[in-house]
C-alpha cells in the first residue's frame, strides 16, 4: 500500500524538478549580449526554487504532525470529538443558513 502523502510529495518535488529544468533549458537556448542577466536570473530561479521546496517541506511536516496530534486526540476522548464535531457543524449549518436568507 502506497502512503498518499509521500505520493504528492513525489509528485510536488518532480514537477518542481521539471520546472527548474524547463527554465534551465529556455534560459540555454537563448544567447546574446544578456548571457550575464540569464545566469543571473537562473541562479534566483534556483534560489527560489530551492527555498520553495524548503517551505513545502516545513508545511508538509507541520500538516503531518497536527494531523497525528489531532488523531491522537479522537482516540483518547472520543465523545470530546465527537461533540467538537457536532458543534462545528452547528455553526457552519448557521452561517450557512444566515447567508442564504440574506441574499434573498
Amino acid at each position: 500500500m502506497t502512503d498518499p502523502d509521500r505520493s504528492s510529495h513525489h509528485d510536488a518535488s518532480h514537477d518542481l524538478k521539471t520546472l527548474l529544468q524547463e527554465a534551465e533549458q529556455a534560459l540555454a537556448s537563448t544567447a546574446g549580449d544578456a548571457s550575464d542577466k540569464f545566469a543571473e536570473l537562473r541562479g534566483r530561479l534556483r534560489s527560489a526554487v530551492e527555498t520553495g521546496r524548503h517551505t513545502f517541506d516545513r508545511f508538509r511536516s507541520e500538516a503531518t504532525r497536527r494531523v497525528k496530534q489531532a488523531d491522537e486526540l479522537v482516540h483518547e476522548k472520543p465523545y470530546h470529538a465527537m461533540g467538537l464535531a457536532v458543534g462545528v457543524g452547528a455553526i457552519i449549518g448557521i452561517l450557512l443558513a444566515r447567508r442564504s436568507d440574506s441574499s434573498r
